[in-house]
């Protein structure tokens, strides 16, 4: 632990004279007694606690080797500053703002210190590490295919909060090499940064960004540019088997500036107008079987409305488990209209739309339910493209260590985009099927779930829980395009409904910067088709139970 105090002697040797300072402070008092704040100290915690029990050599080797995090960088981050007044909403969302860097476990902001002499507090903000320097082996199989990565990743450059990442990774569709850096606030002026490059099997990527978020909810402005490059292989899919192979190459360039309006009640609203450059291009390869999908440039000029209001939570057990999330329950609302524009590059005029909406209702005590809805149409060559999203989670706790979950998410598209079709089947929803087994304009996956969460900790590393789970869903509306596939004549396209069943164990990784929780399942289809195992493990890195 470490702990640095400055300017506390004055108001201590005050208080103690008065005998007025008392870490018990009632926060409706402070708020109506409007106080200054006239000093911060901190606390910040090591990785591990080696007063607890089981601690061996493992933990103390990396309490050794670990770089704090320095006290600079998190007091960069913190929305208030000494001789301001006490404002307990922005201590409250400087607790969320750090707990959103990946190198902080946790957070806390509190008042441990009235004065009321001199109507004064003193604030104490504690902070605990993650561990940081992740040797990276990350392996997964599901759906008969395997992935890897080797590499190495700093989270928490020298205790800057600084990332830097080099990895040698394999998945189904491309082997390569990644190297990328990335700064989270600039020398504390909330500018964060981050450049990556990828040289892969099937072409280089590269990534250049520089933003100025509205950090905090009510920020002034905000400022985004944004240049990318994507090459990759596009593989298409049917019953896990690919049917056609071809190059995309992805050219983009955003950028965008935005207000903040004044506040429509209890909501804020903002305002964001931007330029937005997107050139897409295919060329066939060596594993082309069907026409290329035509290339498309789709550069616009656009305006974008938010609504935002400030209803943040901290629940427990909802997409992690045994640690704090922070979820805003009030209504995000999101609307942009674009217009393709031929000066910029665009192939021809049009109109894009998007609307997004979210909202978390807390039904009873212990039952939330979890919505969102989007809406995304492009009219742009005589054709009106669009995709209907809405997705549903019911998280109900019977205790403090089981819960049930209920979620269910519909897709229904049209006239898509031949490289974007939906599939279905391991990571994209039926954990019993092989990846890319379904695919269509339209998706629908159901899912239900019993959860038990263990106070297991194994060796302070991994955290313990298990699941039971069914899920349904199917993929359909294949265009004709799409299905006129070069396989034998006897095959045909599966689009029935698809079930499947299965338990797991969830070992989170509770002390590192990637919160990364580890899926190992034994699954089973309910289905007729025998080139289907009746039962398979498979093992996944998420960051959601």
């Amino acid at each position: 632990m470490w702990r640095s105090v400055s300017l506390l002697s004055l108001c201590f040797t005050s208080c103690t004279l008065y005998a007025t300072c008392n870490s018990a402070f009632d926060s409706a008092l402070l708020t109506q007694q409007s106080p200054t704040i006239t000093a911060i100290t901190f606390e910040r915690n090591n990785v591990f606690d080696l007063t607890e029990k089981g601690v061996f050599w493992l933990h103390r080797f990396a309490n050794n080797t670990h770089m704090i995090s320095k006290e600079a960088t998190i007091r960069d981050d913190l929305l208030f500053t000494e001789n301001t007044p006490l404002n307990l909403a922005e201590l409250a969302e400087t607790e969320r703002l750090l707990r959103s860097r990946r190198y902080l476990r946790d957070a806390k902001i509190e008042v441990i210190h009235y004065c009321a002499d001199t109507n004064s507090v003193v604030v104490q903000v504690s902070t605990w590490d993650n561990w940081s320097l992740l040797p990276k082996i990350d392996w997964s199989s599901e759906g008969g295919k395997s992935e890897y990565s080797l590499g190495i990743a700093e989270d928490n450059l020298l205790g800057s909060g600084n990332q830097i990442q080099l990895d040698y990774a394999k998945d189904s569709e491309r082997t390569g090499y990644l190297l990328s850096f990335g700064s989270p606030n600039i020398f504390g002026s909330y500018w964060n940064t981050s450049l990556s490059y990828a040289n892969n099997s099937d072409g280089e990527n590269y990534h250049i960004g520089l933003q100025r978020p509205f950090y905090r909810l009510d920020s002034s402005w905000a400022l985004n540019v944004d240049l990318a490059k994507n090459k990759e292989q596009v593989t298409e899919y049917l019953l896990a088997e690919s049917i056609n192979e071809y190059d995309r190459t992805r050219n983009e360039f955003e950028s965008s500036v935005g207000l903040k309006l004044p506040d429509l009640g209890q909501s804020i609203q903002r305002l964001i107008v931007g330029l937005t450059l997107e050139d897409v291009a295919f060329d066939e390869q060596l594993g082309t079987r069907l026409q290329l999908p035509d290339d498309r440039n789709l550069s616009s000029l656009w305006l974008e409305y938010q609504l935002l209001q400030d209803d943040f939570k901290k629940l427990y057990n909802i997409n992690q488990f045994n640690r704090v999330e922070d979820i805003n329950a009030g209504w995000q609302l999101q609307l942009r209209l674009g217009l393709l524009q031929s000066w910029l590059g665009a192939d021809d005029t049009g109109l894009q739309l998007h609307f997004g909406a979210a909202k978390a209702l807390q039904l009873q005590t212990d039952t939330w339910l979890f919505s969102e809805l989007s809406y995304h149409q492009l009219d742009w060559r005589n054709t009106q493209q669009t995709l209907l999203h809405l997705s549903l989670q019911l998280n109900h706790a019977l205790n403090a260590r089981n819960s049930i979950v209920a979620s269910i998410s519909a897709e229904r598209g049209r006239n898509l985009f031949a490289d974007e079709s939906l599939y279905l089947g391991g990571d994209s929803g039926l954990r019993a099927f092989p990846l890319y087994y379904q695919r269509g304009d339209n998706r629908m996956i159901a899912t239900a779930e019993y959860r038990h969460y263990t106070d297991w900790n194994l060796w302070q590393i991994f955290d313990v829980g298990f699941a039971a789970f069914t899920d349904v869903g199917r993929s359909w509306g294949a265009s004709a395009e799409k299905q006129a596939l070069p396989l034998q004549p006897q095959t045909t396209l599966d689009d029935k409904i698809l079930l499947g069943v299965g338990i797991g164990i969830r070992l989170l990784s509770s002390h590192s910067s990637r919160g990364t929780m580890i899926h190992i399942d034994l699954t089973r289809p309910v289905t007729d088709n025998p080139d289907i195992s009746s039962w398979q493990w498979r093992a996944t890195a998420k960051r959601r139970f």
